[in-house]
């Protein structure tokens, strides 16, 4: 999947790939052992303006992911903290076929593309206010996370 969305032309720092492949791991991963059923759907969303990747997982089990507590030397259990700790929001929700869980994560600010240059001033002027950060878009924020070096920023 990393791969698909530098393929749409999104650049990726090493910190958002490394978080985009552990989140579409840990929910791949999960559907695979808790489902007994075949029915499998990957998909991911990018919005570069909001600077946002979405990745949903659906599956046919009705059952709903549920966090555990993990002892110090499990090999397996932390797989929603992880995800927790990486995703600006996720969430799961039953389907008519069986549930999707989400995730969305951030992206790294992208440059100004030759394509809005040449649509225009005035959406080049909206393109370089949204790669400041203009008022308008959700914060980005970061739960506090054993381990984690990025300051957690509230949620409004």
């Amino acid at each position: 999947m990393r791969t698909r969305i530098t393929n749409w032309g999104v650049l990726l720092d090493e910190d958002t790939r490394l978080a985009l492949d552990t989140v579409i791991s840990e929910l791949v991963t999960n559907a695979v052992q808790h489902s007994d059923r075949p029915m499998l759907t990957v998909a991911v969303h990018v919005s570069v303006r909001l600077q946002r990747a979405l990745v949903e997982v659906y599956d046919g089990s009705t059952a709903l992911p549920r966090r555990r507590r993990a002892a110090a030397d499990a090999e397996s259990g932390r797989g929603l903290e992880l995800v927790e700790c990486l995703a600006l929001a996720h969430g799961v929700e039953r389907t008519e076929r069986g549930k999707r869980v989400w995730a969305e994560l951030a992206l790294p600010e992208q440059p100004v593309t030759r394509r809005q240059v040449l649509a225009g001033p005035r959406r080049l002027v909206r393109a370089a206010l949204n790669a400041l950060g203009r008022r308008g878009r959700p914060p980005k924020r970061t739960p506090n996370c054993p381990g984690s070096t990025r300051p957690a920023v509230p949620a409004r």
